[in-house]
Parts: structure tokens; C-alpha cells; sequence
């Protein structure tokens, strides 16, 4: 009968302690332990640690940027891509969250290897081309850089894997749909307000009224008190 495998056990110290202590300071004793293995017993699965890192961030990098390519091809407006793809990005932050953590922490941005670069790089490019949609369209204001917009959404994004926690007070939809409000609110383009003043009005009908001129009050006459004779 062969034996059941560890795999996913390995998989998930891994990624609890890449998250905690680092890829670097992190070594194949430390995630053997946690399992209760031999360290020799890994190499049954694995060739390297490299190896573990990347089993560790696949499933959640490719996911989110699979959910995006799909949103991309759609015909939604881009306000409405921008909303799903927000939200699409925080659910996977949420459903894979110590896993997203080490992809964002060892190998998003860093350029360690060109599989992950490409994906960060395509990422960045199907977001950026909804904004940019959007600013051609009319829909998002003109005054909008696509690319810096772009940026500002995926580091506000990710930057909630150091302060969100699953389970906590704050859900994931409620999140999402704030940070919608608050990136929408500065690229959707607003009918300007009417710049007469809210006096005008009244000000041009008092200027047809005849003015008054008001009359001139003067103050009575006093006369001293005579003084009493004295005998």
C-alpha cells in the first residue's frame, strides 16, 4: 500500500515560514520540522528550496492574472472592469492569503526570474489598458496617466497583505468596493458646477430698484433749564 503523500503539508509550512521568516532565512531543516519529517525525506520531493518557492506563489499568481485576462476580453464598460478586478484581486488575496503574502514579499517586482517577470509585466499592461480605455473613451478624465493610475491601484492592492487579516471585521467585498470608490472617485470625469454666484440674482434685481435715499434724522433741540431766582 503506498504511503499517503505530504505534499500540500510541505507546501504550507513552506509558505508559513517564507511569509514569517523570509525565503532567505528560511532553510529545509526549518520545514521539515514543522512537518515532522527528515530533511532527507523532502527530496523526495523537491530538488531544491527554489522549488518550493515557486509551488508556493504559482497557484495564486496564476489565478489572478488568468481572472484579469478574462475581464479584459469582456465588452464592460471600464469602470466596471476596473470594479471586477478589484474585487477579483482582493478575493485571491483573501483565499490564498499566506501564499500571496511570499509572492508579493520574494518575487513580485524583484525580477529574479523571467516567468515572473513576464507575468508581473502582463498584469500590469491588462490593467493599465482598461484605464487607458477608459481616458479614450471619455469615460475617465483626460488628465488621467494611465501607467501611474495603474501602479497606484496595484500597490494599494497589494500593500493590504500587511495589514489585512482573514477572518477579521473587515471583509473582503466591503474592502474591494471601498477601494473602488475611492480610485474611481479621482478618474471619473465630473459635470462641472456652475460658476455664477448664488447672490447674482438678487444682486442684478436690486441694482433695477430705484434707490432711496434714506432721510436725514436729527436729534431735537434741547434748551437749558432757566436758573431759579433767589432771593
Amino acid at each position: 500500500m503506498p504511503r499517503p503523500s505530504r505534499w500540500n503539508e510541505i507546501v504550507e509550512a513552506a509558505a508559513e515560514a517564507f511569509r514569517t521568516n523570509g525565503f532567505a532565512a528560511t532553510s529545509l531543516e526549518d520545514i521539515a520540522s514543522a512537518v515532522g519529517i527528515w530533511k532527507g525525506s523532502l527530496y523526495h520531493y523537491i530538488n531544491s528550496k527554489e522549488d518550493l518557492l515557486i509551488a508556493v506563489v504559482r497557484g495564486p499568481a496564476e489565478e489572478i492574472l488568468n481572472q484579469l485576462k478574462e475581464l479584459s476580453e469582456t465588452d464592460l464598460p471600464p469602470t466596471e472592469k476596473i470594479r471586477r478586478a478589484t474585487r477579483s484581486h482582493v478575493k485571491v488575496l483573501e483565499g490564498n492569503f499566506v501564499y500571496a503574502s511570499v509572492y508579493l514579499q520574494e518575487i513580485a517586482g524583484r525580477r529574479k526570474l523571467p516567468e515572473w517577470t513576464a507575468m508581473d509585466r502582463e498584469y500590469l499592461d491588462l490593467l493599465e489598458s482598461i484605464v487607458r480605455e477608459g481616458v479614450e473613451s471619455g469615460e475617465f478624465s483626460a488628465v488621467t496617466n494611465p501607467r501611474i493610475a495603474t501602479l497606484a491601484l496595484i500597490g494599494s492592492l497589494n500593500w493590504l497583505t500587511h495589514w489585512y487579516r482573514p477572518g477579521g471585521p473587515l471583509h473582503a467585498d466591503e474592502i474591494s468596493d471601498q477601494f473602488c470608490d475611492l480610485f474611481l472617485g479621482g478618474l471619473i470625469i465630473r459635470t462641472p458646477r456652475s460658476t455664477s454666484k448664488p447672490n447674482q440674482k438678487v444682486a442684478t434685481t436690486a441694482s433695477k430698484t430705484k434707490a432711496v435715499t434714506p432721510r436725514k434724522i436729527t436729534s431735537p433741540k434741547t434748551t437749558k433749564p432757566r436758573a431759579k431766582r433767589t432771593a
